[in-house]
């Protein structure tokens, strides 16, 4: 296991998110796919949950439930899209986009302090492969293999 890719990146995010929780003390404690839409509100707004899924990579179902959250806590509004009544559009509240700024800030020192206190030529490596992998991703190159019937199970 702790050669599988896989596991590395998801031991590593964890890690590095728990960092940036503390960084930003409890009153910044939002679930990965709550801080992921806020996020994408914060960057594009209106927008749909859809759109949202695109772009961070997260199902429906995980994506409903932030909204679902954010909205309980007054930082975003749905509205049905007029051209396609089966949309709804999701807009940051001020107080969502007051929280926006606030984690946007926070996300910004905690990079300078990631930058300032990891050698930067692992910090780069991990860049790199990173914007790899996510151009493979992007471009649909790196979908799971089908695995063939004649392969055995490891």
């Amino acid at each position: 296991m702790e050669t599988f890719m896989p596991f590395r990146l998801l031991r590593v995010a964890e890690s590095v998110d728990n960092g940036f929780m503390q960084f930003c003390g409890p009153e910044d404690e939002l679930s990965w796919s709550e801080w992921q839409v806020l996020w994408s509100l914060g960057e594009r707004t209106p927008t749909t949950a859809k759109a949202i899924s695109g772009h961070a990579g997260l199902s429906k179902t995980k994506i409903s439930r932030a909204v679902k959250v954010l909205e309980d806590k007054g930082y975003l509004i749905r509205k049905k899209d007029r051209l396609d009544r089966r949309f709804e559009l999701l807009s940051l509240t001020q107080k969502g986009q007051q929280r926006f700024e606030r984690l946007a800030s926070e996300a910004s020192a905690f990079q300078r302090w990631l930058e300032r206190n990891v050698n930067i030529a692992y910090l780069s490596s991990l860049d790199s492969g990173l914007v790899g992998l996510e151009d493979l991703i992007s471009t649909g190159h790196l979908r799971a293999p089908q695995r063939q019937a004649e392969e055995p199970l490891v």
